[in-house]
């Protein structure tokens, strides 16, 4: 129960408070008495046995609350006064049975608060903040009395109105959700709250709404104007806040225009209404109509229609209207829709006349007189309907492609057409075109909402036709069942045909088709996909409160029904590396159920929070959760073995832990040693389950079948260490397992040698330590990663992230059977300056794994390239430069020598038109090679060589230049010098030393 909780004055307090035991069980665990803190007395705040012993300020106004769950203590105050504030009490359990010196149950106290002023509720708006929109509105109040909870109201008319409780961490919240429609852009709405007592509290919240323009509509109550009648047309404008009424223009000026505003759709839509009332002229046909509407603020919209005006034959006294084109199917009928009035009475007797349109002429399509029709109608046109009614409708059978963009008009008069003067009336814009097809429309197929394995959908198929009288023939293929046919006028002379089917959807449901056939034989097909959707329930978990012991396996079940046998869902957890099965059960035809079966095995880390499990289908996912409430295992009081035969066995000292922890499909070795005065060594060490079993016996047949070649004793009973390894380790092997033994037929059991398993579904994280949060590339860095477990007979495998020069593995016992190995290593900070991670994963036995991941920072990497590559580049960098020096001055001394040599004389010009006998010039000498050019070589014979150069030795002979003779004009006086290079060892130096100058420059 809490230490302190808060109560309104004048309501009630409920103190939440449930109880648990360990050892010592109350006889009577529904007994509770309610006291107040005293040092010498015990006071009593509650006691439904002896009412009257409780204490004034507290008699009649105390009950305990009942609860399903049992275990509960909970105490109701009503009403709550003055006098309880900062009163502390505290529950007894079984007073009569269980004493002070068994349990202190005024260690656990609560203290009362009282307060004369109510929690504030709070206000909170979601959805879409227009005005005339639907906004959800809750409204939420914390206290302490679930009770008699407070009521909630509103302040603004709702659409719906749904309260509702749920119990929070402190106390309880009470909630009004309501759904609201926005009327105006600010409006407030106000929450009310009234506690039990007459306290109450309120909240108000605004709404800042936007106002919504919609756009104009301008409609009349034909498509068509008649020639100088007076016709109304209306422009509506339509939004949602009032003060944005706006002023509506017409394009056309000087006729009467009347305005009215009012309020639609409820509260929130506003219309404003202007009305022209419009008499056009033929000039006005083709032209546009414009309504203008300016809105506060500057707001502007504008809308138009064309005019299509029908010209008035005044002088024939009455007038006709037909459509502008019909639409038929080759072989079908069609007919023409046409109606006329007569300024005056019709005429009795009156003959109905259709002609073809042509530039000049009248050919008669249908004559009621029985004038001749012309051959591409004779016989297939008749009348429908009455003149004396008004109607001149004209129907064709068998029409044919012939027919097509043929213009036809009605003449309903006594008089001949040709009795009158055609001047001023223009029968073509009053004449409707024949538009023949020769193909079929297809249907169109519409799926009457979302068709759902399991439920009934209907499909419906129609198309338009223009022949009553032989209408088409409709038929659905893809679902079974037969439908009903529905005929319906369109509008004039259409008429649409409707096959409506009603089915049981199937998982194999793939597509609709439906064929239309007609009469003279055509037929169109139109297909639609079904993508029927396989629906599923919400997920629900076997448990919503799961108490468990830590480390012990618990059962679990989620389930979930869904429809279609391919819609398998995928069931997960929220918790890893526990064991799962699945198991599906068909329940009917298309109906499946899938059970998820966890073995939930939790820690105390585990306790208050929710284990989930999740149902993703293609078309999305359902989860459902429960609490987890994981209790610490308690070591309960020795008992005596059921163990047939050591009921009566000899009494030792064991040193056993009584817990220890164990990773699942691993191993784990108990740690047992005990003590013994006798010289000879037990005989026989047996290992078994307290509540009976035996876990280890070395007669094989004598171990449960369940640990049968999963237990060995690892230590060695003469040096009395009775140590059990358990491999493979099992959800359900908690135990508790006790040690015994035998030393020929004695019989030995032991104090304290139990162990009880926690197991333990996840491994333990490894734990990083030695790392810098930041550090240089290339340095050395050792690290070193450490890891818990109780399988030291099977020690955790480290790997590293990173390549590592040494490394070293040890390990350490802890305490109690629990062991640590650590892996340490040393590695190189490879380059490359940022965040870096260096990753530890522990591998252990059955296949588990630990992963952890350090993060470090890496700087100086251009640092430490310089210091690695230094040592080569700045050597080989001065020995090229050397290289391109010496070059250089090859090339420059080379370049003087051929300067200093004579140059061969012009050569001569080339002369032309010389006489027969004069004497020719010498031809030059022939040119050879670029390079026989520059040494030059091969020169005629009759002209004096220069002296050849000295022969060209090495590049460091040439270097050196050595004296090589006398050779006239073409030598030169040359010097030596001698270069001696060194490199000293691991330095960038270079010693470089000569005996004489490098070069001895000419005179010149």
């Amino acid at each position: 129960m809490p230490s302190r909780i808060e109560a309104l004055l004048g309501s009630c307090v409920v103190i939440p408070c449930t109880f648990d035991y360990y050892y010592y069980p109350p006889r009577r665990p529904d007994r509770v008495v309610w006291y107040q803190f005293a040092k010498h007395s015990y006071p009593k705040v509650y006691d439904s046995w002896y009412s009257s012993e409780v204490i004034s300020i507290f008699r009649g106004k105390t009950s305990l609350v009942s609860s399903q769950y049992g275990k509960t203590c909970s105490l109701e105050i009503y009403p709550v006064t003055w006098r309880h504030h900062r009163q502390t009490i505290y529950p007894w359990v079984d007073p009569e049975n269980v004493g002070r010196y068994t349990h202190r149950f005024w260690d656990k106290t609560v203290t009362i608060h009282v307060e004369d002023r109510a929690n504030t509720p709070e206000i909170m708006i979601s959805g879409n903040m227009k005005v005339g929109e639907s906004v959800t509105v809750q409204c939420s109040v914390d206290h302490t009395c679930p009770s008699y909870p407070p009521t909630l109201s509103l302040s603004i008319s709702s659409l719906s109105y749904r309260p509702q409780s749920r119990i929070v961490t402190r106390g309880t919240r009470t909630t009004l959700v309501s759904t609201v429609v926005i009327e105006r852009d600010h409006q407030s709405v106000e929450c009310t709250v009234k506690h039990l007592g007459g306290i109450t509290a309120r909240a108000t919240k605004t709404f800042n709404a936007e106002c919504s323009f919609f756009p104009l509509t301008i409609s009349s109550p034909s498509s068509e104007f008649l020639e100088g009648i007076e016709s109304k047309v209306t422009c509506t404008a339509s939004y949602t806040c009032s003060r944005h009424n706006p002023v509506i223009t017409w394009s056309y000026s000087g006729m009467p225009v009347s305005t009215e505003t009012r309020r639609v759709g409820g509260r929130t839509m506003w219309n404003t209404i202007s009305t022209l009332s419009l008499k056009t002229s033929s000039n006005d046909h083709g032209r546009s109509l414009w309504c203008t509407a300016k809105f506060y603020q500057g707001q502007t919209q504008q809308k138009s229609i064309t005019l299509y005006v029908k010209r008035s034959m005044f002088s024939l006294g009455w007038t006709f209207s037909t459509p502008k084109s019909i639409t038929g199917l080759k072989g079908s009928c069609l007919i023409i829709p046409c109606k006329f009035t007569y300024t005056n009475a019709i005429p009795p007797n009156l003959k109905l006349i259709w002609y073809l349109y042509q530039d000049s002429g009248y050919p008669t399509v249908f004559d009621q007189r029985g004038g001749t029709v012309v051959s591409q109608f004779s016989g297939k046109t008749s009348s429908v309907g009455s003149t004396a009614d008004g109607n001149c409708s004209l129907q064709i059978n068998s029409l044919e492609l012939s027919q097509n963009l043929a213009r036809l008009y009605p003449w309903i008069d006594k008089n001949a057409i040709t009795s009158y003067h055609s001047r001023g009336h223009s029968f073509y814009e009053k004449t409707t075109q024949l538009l023949v097809s020769e193909h079929a429309k297809n249907p169109q197929i519409s799926i009457n909402g979302i068709p759902r394995v399991g439920e009934q959908s209907s499909v419906s198929c129609n198309v338009e036709h223009t022949c009553f009288s032989a209408p088409p023939t409709l038929s659905i293929a893809g679902i079974p069942g037969t439908g009903t046919i529905k005929d319906s006028l369109v509008s004039d002379g259409i008429w649409k045909r409707t096959l409506e089917q009603t089915w049981n959807v199937e998982e194999e449901d793939r597509s609709v088709t439906c064929t239309v056939s007609y009469p003279s034989g055509q037929k169109a097909t139109g297909q639609q996909p079904l993508n029927v959707e396989c629906p599923y329930e919400d997920i629900t978990i076997s448990e919503k409160l799961i108490s468990a012991t830590e480390g012990v396996a618990k059962s679990v079940i989620c389930s979930v029904s869904y429809k279609c046998k391919k819609n398998i869902p995928h069931i997960d957890w929220n918790y890893e590396d526990m064991q799962s099965t699945i198991k599906i059960v068909k329940l009917s035809k298309h109906s499946y159920s899938m059970e998820s079966n966890l073995t939930f095995i939790g820690g105390l880390d585990d306790d208050g929070k929710s284990l989930m499990c999740t149902a993703q289908f293609s078309s999305g996912k359902t989860s459902d959760s429960a609490l987890l409430n994981i209790t610490k295992y308690v070591k309960p009081p020795d008992a005596h073995y059921k163990i047939h035969g050591f009921d009566t066995a000899h009494r030792l000292a064991a040193d056993v832990p009584f817990r220890l922890s164990a990773l699942t499909r691993s191993c784990v070795v108990i740690p047992c040693t005990f003590w013994d005065s006798e010289q000879i060594p037990m005989t026989r060490g047996i290992w078994a389950k307290r509540d009976g079993g035996i876990v280890f016996h070395n007669g094989r047949t004598q171990v449960m079948h369940h640990f049968r070649d999963r237990t060995k004793i690892v230590g060695d009973l003469s040096e009395r260490n009775c140590s059990l390894e358990i491999d493979d380790i099992k959800p359900f092997d908690n135990g508790p397992f006790c040690f015994h033994s035998e030393r020929g037929n004695e019989k030995y059991t032991f104090n304290n040698s139990c162990v009880f398993i926690v197991m333990k579904a996840s491994p333990e994280k490894p734990e990083i330590t030695g790392v810098p949060a930041e550090v240089d590339a290339g340095s050395a860095l050792t690290v070193s990663c450490s890891v818990t477990h109780t399988c030291p007979s099977h020690s955790p495998e480290f790997s590293w992230s990173v390549p590592h020069i040494s490394s070293a593995v040890s390990d350490s016992l802890m305490s109690g059977g629990i062991w640590q190995r650590t892996s340490i290593i040393n590695f190189i900070v490879a380059p490359g300056d940022g965040v870096k991670n260096l990753t530890c994963t522990a591998s252990f036995w059955g296949e588990k794994k630990g992963v952890t991941t350090a993060t470090l920072t890496v700087t100086g990497t251009l640092k430490y390239k310089m210091r690695t590559y230094a040592p080569v580049v700045v050597p080989v960098t001065l020995l090229l430069l050397i290289l391109v020096a010496v070059l250089g001055v090859f090339i420059y001394r080379k370049r003087k020598e051929a300067e200093n040599q004579p140059r061969p004389p012009p050569r001569p010009e080339k002369r032309r038109n010389l006489p027969e006998d004069s004497e020719k010039p010498p031809r030059p000498e022939k040119r050879g090679s670029i390079w026989s050019r520059l040494s030059r070589r091969n020169l005629p014979g009759d002209r004096e060589k220069p002296p050849r150069p000295e022969k060209r030795g090495s590049i460091w002979s040439r270097l050196s230049r050595r004296a090589a003779g006398d050779r006239g004009g073409w030598q030169n006086s040359r010097q030596t010098t001698d270069i001696s290079v060194s490199y000293l060892n691991n330095s960038s130096t270079v010693v470089m030393q000569s005996s004489k100058p490098l070069y001895s420059y000419p005179n010149n």
